[in-house]
């Protein structure tokens, strides 16, 4: 099995340059239950997306953390969880900061380097965060993943990814054997480039698609103006930001797209699907442990109330995080304290992020969502604010877009600002996007 991995990867730079080939390799490379082995294979057959909270794995973690990892034995000692009751009360939150400032304490005393690599993501606030995770964590990641795609009737066939894939300008895309994808450049947004995406896609008869809710929402407006035919999709695959109301309202209400939208987030702690693209978040208890907490940190069971999410890793005893603050922001649906637990649409960080009044009062982008009229007029949405009291709202507008649907516009974002606010509506050809290709609702230049 590593054996095959590891000669693709050393042809992969020669495949990038031959699909055709490399999908010669895809069609006669062995099944992923072979190619990932037999942790993969236990993975995918135990998951249980009905499972109840392991309760005896969670308190394992935690006993083995409070004795091994010294940040948790300076402050907890010899205590020994036994019940939920326990957990909640007596471990504190974990935050990103902890991750900056502890990094060493965070780690225990059995830990193998050899075994981890460290991993860094940027955040909103610009100070990475840094973690361990380990080498071959991929194997419960696609276990999970292919798991969750084939309840819409994938089977590890070839599917088509735009993400964060930067390719060569004289390179349409690549194949990519061992992964089953067939790669797009993620920033190549023009209409031309997407019209090579949907060829392709026929070409190869490519019915699934793994995308950026933000990709997959160019993609499909382009589709939806020209008239493309998007019957052979079967299935399209979103993670890694936020799935946005104007994206719903286009992928799955006008286009009827069938959509799963997965809530995750790099340190691997935590796992929610919405497995219609309806916005309710079925929590995966295979995967980790997740709670809501209110801004008294206070663990909420009852339905409706925003709180932040906060997660708890089950396998991961190099560095085992427990209780960590996410940054992201939901509520419950749906409560079981057991098994069960649905979540309403994800927040994310939108609650960190404040577009600001003049005299420093702010609301958050959520705060302004458009109602569903007005989001048919438009095939893109970002706000942009450079000092406090002004208000760029950058609109990629359709054909229906005119002086009166600009009106309500102003209209509906100064009900929700200050009246000394000033908004500014710009028509623009393409949204701004990060260096990593993924989207953020906000661009903000204003130190809160």
């Amino acid at each position: 099995m590593n054996s095959i991995i590891n000669f693709v990867k050393k042809i992969n730079t020669q495949l990038d340059k031959y699909p055709l080939f490399a999908f010669l390799v895809y069609k006669i490379i062995p099944g992923n239950r072979f190619l990932f082995g037999k942790s993969y294979r236990r993975y995918y057959d135990e998951i249980n997306f009905d499972s109840k909270i392991n309760d005896k794995k969670l308190f394992s973690i935690v006993n083995y953390t409070i004795k091994n990892v010294p940040y948790y034995a300076k402050k907890y000692s010899n205590f020994n969880i036994e019940s939920r009751a326990d957990f909640e009360n007596k471990i504190a939150f974990l935050t990103r900061d902890n991750l900056f400032e502890d990094k060493q304490d965070l780690l225990s005393k059995n830990f193998d380097r050899k075994e981890y690599e460290i991993v860094t993501t940027g955040g909103t606030s610009g100070k990475p965060s840094r973690f361990y995770l380990k080498k071959d964590r991929f194997k419960k990641e696609y276990a999970f993943f292919h798991k969750i795609w084939a309840t819409k009737g994938y089977k590890n066939q070839l599917r088509g990814v735009i993400r964060n894939t930067k390719l060569d300008e004289n390179i349409d895309y690549k194949i990519n054997p061992i992964t089953k994808e067939l790669v797009f450049d993620g920033f190549r947004n023009t209409e031309d480039y997407f019209e090579i995406i949907y060829n392709t896609l026929i070409q190869y008869k490519i019915n699934y698609l793994q995308c950026y809710p933000s990709s997959a929402y160019h993609f499909a407006v382009i589709a939806n103006k020209r008239g493309w035919n998007l019957n052979f999709i079967k299935g399209i695959f979103l993670s890694s930001e936020i799935f946005l109301p104007h994206q719903k309202a286009l992928l799955k209400d006008k286009l009827n797209l069938p959509v799963i939208s997965v809530y995750g987030h790099s340190e691997k702690l935590g796992l929610a699907v919405d497995f219609k693209g309806e916005g309710r978040y079925k929590v995966l208890n295979d995967y980790g442990y997740l709670e809501l907490v209110d801004n008294n940190s206070n663990v909420i069971t009852e339905v409706g109330i925003i709180g932040e999410i906060v997660t708890t890793t089950l396998d991961n005893y190099g560095q085992p995080l427990i209780r960590y603050k996410t940054g992201d922001f939901s509520s419950y649906y749906q409560y079981n304290v057991n098994s069960g637990s649905i979540l309403n649409a994800i927040e994310g960080r939108w609650r960190e992020m404040k577009i600001f009044n003049k005299d420093g009062t702010f609301v958050s982008p959520t705060a302004l969502n458009l109602h569903n009229e007005l989001y048919t007029h438009i095939e893109g949405l970002q706000y942009y604010q450079k000092i406090k009291g002004e208000l760029e709202v950058l609109i990629i507008p359709n054909d229906s877009y005119n002086d009166t649907v600009e009106k309500k516009l102003i209209e509906h974002f100064q009900s929700r600002l200050h009246l000394s606010t000033k908004i500014k509506i710009v028509t623009v050809k393409k949204l701004i996007m990060n260096s990593n290709g993924k989207f953020l609702i906000l661009k903000s230049e204003v130190n809160g």
